[in-house]
């Protein structure tokens, strides 16, 4: 049976101004983990299901709470789910389709009946708000969201995820400090100065990248899904730069009520964005039950993909 989402929720901090815009900002001291901590509660009470059902954990982010251990082990701690497997992935902005596919093979395989997928960052305790990095702090949010995944019906479930990375151009969007690669430190004071602790894109670079293969991924996975654009009730675009996913939505002559951008209420929640504002569309009755959808995302790393399925 195909890997079906069972349960779907999502959380936002209360929204702030931030570098001249309104986003969703955690101000308390906490890392993504509490933030998901409240999403998966209420995933959790949809299902019907408690902590004892939950046989693994995976949690996208590229902001954990701390060095290491992973958000994941926190977050398996707070949610009181004894010694349940999890596991951190960076995929940066295609942390949760590749955290789509990796609970997939887990539960296709028979690993796992029940993965629970989460997804959160916390970016403004970490940006530049000084005229220097204003115009990249803006694009930011903090949000979380977590997906129970499992078996259900026929008829519903993943029908395609594909994923990419091109690691050549990382520098072209990035935060390099602190590095373990650094020595004998791994940040400096000048580095501190220098703002290099703060994330940083080639806006040019990253933009003409998004436009190329944002609409390519969406193409591949509805390739692999044996489906076309005209089969998909709605389409979930990601993007750091809105108007690239305007620019996907285009070249795949999309209708605009057939597309939702996801990084444009709330900034960019970089792994969350995806399943955030499916969430909200799920939640305020945009997609039901049955419905097909297709998400995409491009971004750092550069890493890009796309994957369809059916609630």
């Amino acid at each position: 049976m195909p890997t079906s989402i069972l349960a779907l929720a999502h959380y936002l901090p209360s929204e702030a101004s931030v570098a001249g815009v309104r986003r969703p900002i955690f101000s308390e001291p906490g890392g993504p983990s509490d933030l998901a901590l409240t999403a998966a509660r209420e995933a959790l009470a949809q299902a019907g299901l408690t902590t004892d059902a939950v046989d693994f954990i995976i949690f996208a982010t590229m902001t954990p709470d701390v060095t290491f251990p992973g958000a994941a082990c926190f977050f398996q701690d707070k949610l009181q789910c004894g010694t349940t497997g999890a596991l951190d992935i960076r995929g940066q902005c295609t942390g949760f389709l590749m955290g789509l596919m990796i609970a997939d093979s887990f539960l296709q395989a028979g690993t796992y009946r029940h993965v629970l997928l989460a997804a959160g960052e916390v970016h403004s305790s970490g940006l530049d708000y000084s005229e220097r990095g204003a115009r990249v702090a803006a694009l930011y949010g903090d949000g979380a969201a977590v997906t129970l995944l499992g078996h259900a019906a026929e008829g519903c479930g993943l029908r395609a995820v594909v994923c990419h990375s091109d690691g050549r151009l990382h520098d072209r969007f990035w935060c390099e400090y602190p590095a373990s690669r650094q020595h004998p430190v791994r940040i400096t004071v000048d580095d501190v100065r220098a703002g290099r602790q703060f994330p940083t894109l080639d806006f040019d670079t990253v933009e003409r990248f998004g436009r190329e293969h944002l609409p390519a991924a969406v193409r591949e996975a509805l390739a692999a899904a044996q489906s076309d654009v005209d089969s998909v009730d709605c389409f979930v675009l990601s993007h750091i730069l809105p108007e690239v996913a305007e620019s996907a939505a285009a070249a795949l002559a999309l209708p605009r009520s057939r597309w939702i951008n996801a990084g444009e209420a709330h900034g960019h929640l970089t792994a969350a964005t995806l399943p955030v504002a499916l969430s909200e569309a799920v939640g305020d009755g945009r997609l039901g039950k049955g419905a097909t959808v297709c998400l995409a995302a491009c971004g750092a790393g550069f890493a890009w993909g796309s994957a369809v399925l059916t609630l």
